[in-house]
């Protein structure tokens, strides 16, 4: 039996509760086939290095093999201390689960001399962190607090489970993700202390509350800016894919010393259960996907939902208790039919859908994802970050948790999110507050079906997981314009970890038995004696002016640099006398211009970016204000192309 909605005055879960009665009537049961299965021991473990970068380390213990502390040491000097703190765990844990397995009576040293706890508060080394912000534990020194056991639990989906403590002690460590200052504190009620449902009421976000240091600025209705970086502000989508991989280790080894820090720990079952291999409800978002870019070269998100998003943002943004209230059962039925059957025949007529109904299609589409949205690794972690004392601390780990989604399901949330604020801002008309849709769209993006044979319960613990799932959407809502940004800090590691590896193959290509011949180190060649210079090369293939030497000084920006390339700049060099036509259809500008085919003139338009290429970084799309003449002493050897980015 559903639990029956709460009862209350003011902007309590109500809407909560009953959005997930409506799911329990919808879904129907599982089997338990389908129930997520909890990993082996040391499977965790195992997984969580291999995902972190460190699968060497794994194969290595499958081997029969040991790693020494030396070893260790070596692997994870790029990382800073806490980082490391956070390897270490995870490989003497796994370490120490192989030998019980291969050996049962066998004594390990590091049995009897366990590792020492390192997580004392020593204050760290200047150079062992990069970009550290100093964290103040906002938690009082109680006692171990347990988690109620959890609601979804129960209902087939994700678990929490174990204890929280609260640390008795400062944390001064730790990577920048965000750089955020607080003024003033982010409260939320205790939720552990009321049985009421009605006495729970979801935190108030305002701007008011929050200000930022010198590294950020404070908007009109914007809480958060991007921080004044002079290397540029580098988002999600600014990076190559090769670079991806290693930002998204980064951000799993600093969420999990974050999660360290507080004693937080999340699950991340197994799930069992057959996908749907045609269709558009129930097939895996990568599937709908590789269909789609075959139609649609260049999709980042379904085409299905994006049809859903704009029909909504079309007809329902100031309709009344849109995403709230329920379509026609009987009607959302057969539209599901007729548009499994229409949709990719291009005939499906949108304009006779409802906007009640398309909303309610949007979260079956959601709920009936094989992998969830937020995907069954993190699905546990995202209501996690509740448990973390202080709201800067909050939206690093959203950050992180954002950059660990694949990419379909990171582009995907995205779209969701941009879509959710719309409705937001039309608030005053349609009546749907911040507050509400989190608290609709929570038991969608979180909730499951309950199994068969287990009991549907209500309780203390129903209500904490309704109020950390919701108030964790309004923050992703919220503040979803700082959530997608790279930290910096993993930018420099990167280019550390790029560095290290040259310097590697170098040695490698070295042959102690050959005479060097001194007379090399003074040959440099025309790219060398620019960097030596500050003068750099800029090439833009696609454009007219095609490439140009460009001196650097202390106030150029990326964004001056395209400036030399749009419609103004371009002209004034070809109308000039130093042009000579080719007769390939080329032509040169004294020597620091070349121009492409100029009687068909290409310029640089508003999206345009200059592009810092190979050196210490794979491929970077640069922030229009990134100061040029500092990004050149920190990667010289760079090459330096104008692009086009529609996604900027």
């Amino acid at each position: 039996m559903a639990t029956a909605a709460p009862q209350g005055q003011g902007e309590h879960l109500d809407d909560y509760w009953r959005e997930a009665n409506e799911i329990e009537k919808d879904q129907g049961e599982l089997d338990d086939d389908d129930l997520p299965k909890t990993p082996d021991e040391g499977e965790a473990e195992a997984q969580w290095l291999t995902n972190a970068g460190y699968g060497f380390i794994v194969n290595k213990f499958s081997d029969g093999r040991d790693l020494s502390d030396d070893e260790l040491e070596v692997v994870t000097q790029s990382l800073t201390r806490h980082q490391a703190e956070a390897v270490k765990k995870r490989v003497n844990t796994l370490s120490t689960t192989m030998r019980k397995k291969k050996g049962a009576n066998k004594m390990h040293v590091k049995d009897i001399f366990p590792t020492p706890d390192n997580s004392s508060p020593e204050p760290p080394s200047p150079s062992s962190i990069i970009d550290a912000p100093v964290f103040t534990s906002g938690a009082d020194n109680s006692a171990t607090k347990q988690r109620p056991s959890s609601f979804l639990s129960r209902k087939g989906g994700y678990k929490l489970e174990g204890a929280i403590m609260e640390p008795s002690r400062s944390v001064e460590q730790g990577v920048e993700a965000l750089s955020f200052k607080e003024r003033g504190t982010f409260n939320r009620p205790n939720t552990r202390k009321s049985s009421s449902r009605s006495s729970i009421s979801l935190p108030s976000i305002s701007d008011a509350e929050i200000t930022v240091d010198f590294h950020l600025e404070e908007k009109d209705n914007q809480a958060f800016e991007a921080k004044n970086d002079p290397l540029g502000v580098t988002l999600i989508g600014d990076l190559a894919e090769v670079d991806m991989p290693k930002i998204q280790s980064l951000a799993l080894i600093e969420l999990t010393a974050l999660f360290d820090l507080y004693d937080i720990t999340y699950s991340r079952p197994k799930r069992k259960k057959k996908p749907r291999e045609h269709g558009l409800f129930g097939v895996p978002l990568q599937l709908l996907l590789e269909w789609d870019i075959k139609r649609v070269p260049g999709t980042k998100v379904p085409l299905f939902f994006h049809a859903l998003i704009v029909h909504l943002e079309k007809e329902a943004l100031t309709m009344e208790g849109i995403l709230r209230v329920p379509g026609s059962v009987t009607r959302v039925r057969q539209l599901r039919q007729e548009l499994e059957e229409k949709f990719y025949q291009g005939s499906f007529n949108w304009s006779d859908v409802m906007p009640n109904d398309c909303a309610a299609l949007l979260k079956q589409f959601l709920r009936e994802l094989p992998t969830p949205l937020l995907t069954y690794d993190y699905l546990d972690a995202f209501p996690q970050v509740e448990h973390i004392p202080k709201t800067l601390e909050q939206l690093k780990a959203l950050n992180l948790l954002i950059l660990l989604l694949p990419t379909e399901h990171r582009d995907m949330l995205m779209v969701l999110l941009q879509f959710l604020k719309k409705i937001v801002s039309h608030s005053n008309t349609n009546k749907m507050g911040l507050n509400n849709i989190c608290m609709i769209m929570a038991p969608n993006l979180f909730l499951a079906p309950a199994p068969k044979g287990k009991p549907k319960t209500g309780g203390q613990h129903e209500l904490t997981i309704a109020a950390n799932t919701s108030s964790v959407v309004k923050m992703l809502i919220h503040y979803q314009d700082v959530l997608w940004m790279i930290p910096s800090s993993f930018l420099t590691q990167i280019r550390h970890q790029y560095k290290t590896e040259t310097s590697r193959k170098s040695r490698d290509r070295m042959r102690p038995w050959k005479k060097k011949d001194k007379s090399e180190a003074y040959k440099k060649n025309a790219a060398e004696l620019d960097v030596q210079n500050g003068v750099i090369r800029v090439q833009a293939p696609d454009l007219t002016k095609s490439s140009c030497l460009i001196q650097l000084d202390e106030q150029m920006t990326a964004g001056d640099i395209v400036d030399k390339f749009r419609r103004d700049h371009g002209t004034a060099h070809m109308g000039g006398h130093s042009f000579h036509a080719k007769p390939d259809g080329k032509g040169s500008s004294s020597q620091s211009h070349t121009f492409n085919n100029p009687h068909n003139a290409q310029f640089a338009d508003d999206k345009a970016y200059l592009f810092e290429v190979g050196g210490n970084i794979g491929e970077r799309c640069l922030d229009p204000q990134t100061n040029m003449l500092q990004l050149y002493h920190i990667n010289p050897t760079a090459d330096w192309v104008i692009r086009i980015n529609v996604d900027r």
